[in-house]
């Protein structure tokens, strides 16, 4: 079978890294060679943004309204031309085949943006004018996550090109094939030279040229806690933005009243294999619900099979918490690699779910980026509070309770940035994507959605209705 290689784009240009060098890249399914893609150096990092800069002051900064609609509608007819060519370039066989409906949407909605203006005026007399006039940045370095290598690639490149900017894009070593494929896209649709470049590169060479080169004037970045720390402090020396999508410990707080089949399907669909930032990690369960959402986790989750992973790194990550749940905690279901000849090449996990008193264990704490889940009890709703705010992270909280005031109560003292209710996660291409805490530096409070309720806050009457609900429910 012929491999091909996925090469860089820099300047209009589609070609091989300035080395000639290629690194290889393993089906997680059967650990067949899959790709062998560019493995670029500083040098063309160098070239990537010395090409984002030029076009932004010759094409870009002063592109036309009408000139910059047309060409994100041939973006849209671009991306369905090769949507078979994406689906067959991503690494981790995907969910589904063709562009997935939100990225049209994500598309379509900042395209409206163009229509905002560029400014507000102030005042206007006789002695002069007053305005504030919305400028772009320059060239932006945006990393792409492996978990999302189109639609992350999209999410950022689009707003930020809308804005004006250009854009150097970093694609993550083990799902680059899917990411550069998504950028040439621009490329075709004839996008101006160096408006879009994109790179890839096996190792933090081009990573760190690219947030320490002085032509790059914001950095977007979904990753690591630990490395988007790393850049955070790279990007002070010259004072550039910093915007950093990180970790997460998702907790799923789930009362009697939830719908407890509804919300095993959901801790099963997002906990497993759990290689996202909002993936569901923490189960925060009523005493009163435990044993019988347990066991409906159990069974959905042998149902749905080993959980495939991106690579053996993940693997063996998966294996050290395993080692730390099993002295800490009480193995519930899973903890290890499955049988079977069709699963001895490849990357794959059994759903793992432990029980534990409490918080102290890493398995409780750190992003795991696995199919393993941690559960804990509570009693009242002070204490799934304190449980779900105990955390160095806050992206997102799974909130599953009919009740409209207590859905209240907690969305205004989650200490995340989204919280979704009744519902797994919560993803709008209107709202902001953001957390408190180490999940990002981006602080916005999303509901989604609260239903049959009004936002106002509880009133004291409320509380007491629920601290009775509370007495009730745990006798």
């Amino acid at each position: 079978m012929s491999i091909k290689k996925s090469d860089l784009l820099i300047g209009g240009e589609i070609g091989p890294p300035s080395s000639g060098r290629y690194y290889p890249l393993h089906s997680p399914v059967d650990g067949g060679l899959v790709a062998e893609v560019a493995d670029a150096a500083a040098a063309d990092v160098d070239r990537a943004v010395a090409a984002a800069r030029e076009a932004f002051y010759a094409e870009w900064k002063f592109c036309s309204v009408e000139r910059k609609r047309a060409l994100f509608a041939k973006l849209k007819e671009a991306l369905y031309a090769m949507a078979d060519e994406l689906s067959a370039a991503k690494v981790q066989p995907p969910g589904g085949v063709g562009i997935p409906p939100l990225i049209e949407r994500v598309i379509d909605y900042y395209v409206s943006k163009l229509d905002d203006g560029a400014g507000t005026l102030i005042e206007h007399g006789d002695q002069g004018t007053n305005y504030v006039y919305k400028e772009p940045l320059g060239v932006v370095a945006i990393f792409v996550p492996f978990n999302g290598p189109m639609l992350g690639a999209l999410l950022s490149a689009v707003p930020a090109l809308v804005a004006g900017n250009t854009i150097v894009v970093k694609a993550p070593d083990q799902e680059a094939p899917q990411a550069l494929k998504a950028m040439q896209a621009f490329h075709e649709a004839g996008f101006p030279a160096g408006v879009v470049n994109a790179l890839s590169g096996k190792g933090p060479e081009v990573g760190q040229a690219l947030v320490a080169h002085p032509a790059t004037r914001l950095i977007s970045f979904t990753g690591s806690t630990a490395t988007g720390k790393k850049i955070m402090a790279a990007a002070a020396g010259d004072l550039k933005r910093v915007q950093l999508n990180l970790g997460s410990k998702t907790a799923q707080i789930v009362f009697p009243d939830a719908d407890l089949e509804a919300a095993a399907t959901a801790t099963v669909g997002s906990g497993f294999p759990g290689q996202a930032c909002s993936a569901i990690s923490r189960v925060l369960l009523h005493r009163s619900v435990r044993d019988e959402f347990i066991a409906l986790l159990k069974e959905k989750a042998q149902a749905a099979g080993p959980s495939m992973l991106i690579d053996g790194a993940a693997i063996e990550r998966v294996e050290r918490y395993v080692e730390m749940g099993n002295a800490q905690g009480e193995l519930l279901f899973g903890g290890r690699r499955p049988h079977g000849a069709e699963y001895a090449q490849g990357c794959y996990f059994e759903p793992t779910a432990f029980a534990f008193a409490d918080q102290s264990s890493r398995v409780c704490r750190d992003e795991i980026f696995g199919p393993v889940v941690s559960v804990l009890t509570f009693d009242n709703d002070e204490e799934a509070l304190a449980l779900a705010n105990d955390t160095e992270y806050g992206l997102l909280v799974s909130l599953w309770t009919q009740e409209s005031g207590r859905q209240r109560y907690y969305v205004r003292r989650l200490e995340v940035g989204i919280v979704a209710v009744n519902s797994g996660t919560a993803l709008s291409h209107r709202t902001p994507w953001g957390g408190f805490k180490q999940s990002g530096i981006k602080n916005f409070k999303l509901a989604d959605p609260i239903h049959n309720s009004d936002l106002f806050l509880l009133a004291e009457k409320e509380m007491k209705r629920i601290e009775k609900s509370n007495e009730d429910i745990s006798k």
